[in-house]
C-alpha cells in the first residue's frame, strides 16, 4: 500500500507540473518529459482535425470544469481544489484536483492553450499506450508512456478547438479503469464550456 500510494503522490506530482512546452510528458507510470513534440505549437496550430463547434475551456474556472454531480457520480469529493503541490517549472500549468473521500485516488483536469491535438497524432510512436478517441464529439487522444491497467495512472487529452486542449489525468491506487475515469471527466466538462468566440 506505502507503494502504491508513493506512485500515487509522484503520478499526481507530475500531472500538475504539466508544462505548456512540454504537454506531450504523459504522466503514466511516473514518467518524465519523454514524448515531447519536436514541433513548436505554432507550427501546428492549424493542422488537425477541424472542429465545427469550438469550445473556449480557458474561460471556466479550472475547478468548475467538473461539475459537482458529476465529481460525486465518479466516486469523487463534490469540489476540487488547485494543486498547489511542486511544480517542475514556473511555466507548468495549474491543474485542479478532485480526490475520492479517501483520499487514495485523484482526478485532475488542466487547459492547455496553444497546443493542437496533431501533435499527438504526429508523434504517436513516443507512446507505449496511444489511442485516438472522439469524446463528447471531440478528438482526443489517451497517451501514456506506462500502461494505464498496471501503473493506475492515465492521461487524455481532448481538443476542444484547434488551439487548445483540456487534459485528464487519473490515479487509482486499487487498479480498476483509470482511462475510463479520464474519459468520463471529459465527457461531464464540454457542458460546462462556454462556445470559442
Amino acid at each position: 500500500m506505502k507503494a502504491k500510494m508513493g506512485v500515487l503522490k509522484r503520478s499526481c506530482g507530475i500531472a500538475a507540473s504539466v508544462v505548456v512546452a512540454g504537454t506531450l510528458a504523459a504522466c503514466s507510470g511516473g514518467t518524465g518529459s519523454n514524448g515531447q513534440p519536436t514541433e513548436s505549437p505554432q507550427q501546428t496550430q492549424a493542422a488537425g482535425p477541424q472542429i465545427s463547434n469550438p469550445k473556449d475551456a480557458s474561460a471556466v474556472a479550472l475547478c468548475d470544469l467538473l461539475p459537482a454531480q458529476a465529481a460525486t457520480s465518479l466516486g469523487f469529493e463534490p469540489e476540487g481544489k488547485i494543486n498547489d503541490g511542486p511544480k517542475i517549472s514556473p511555466d507548468a500549468v495549474d491543474a485542479c484536483m478532485w480526490r475520492t473521500p479517501n483520499g487514495h485516488d485523484a482526478l485532475q483536469l488542466a487547459v492547455n492553450k496553444d497546443r493542437s491535438i496533431q501533435e499527438y497524432y504526429d508523434n504517436k510512436s513516443t507512446f507505449t499506450d496511444y489511442e485516438e478517441l472522439t469524446i463528447a464529439g471531440y478528438p482526443a487522444v489517451r497517451a501514456n508512456q506506462g500502461n494505464p491497467a498496471q501503473d493506475g495512472a492515465c492521461s487524455i487529452f481532448l481538443a476542444v478547438s484547434n488551439t487548445e486542449m483540456i487534459h485528464s489525468f487519473t490515479t487509482q491506487t486499487d487498479v480498476t479503469d483509470p482511462c475510463a475515469i479520464s474519459e468520463k471527466a471529459l465527457e461531464a466538462s464540454i457542458p460546462t464550456l462556454p462556445a470559442a468566440k
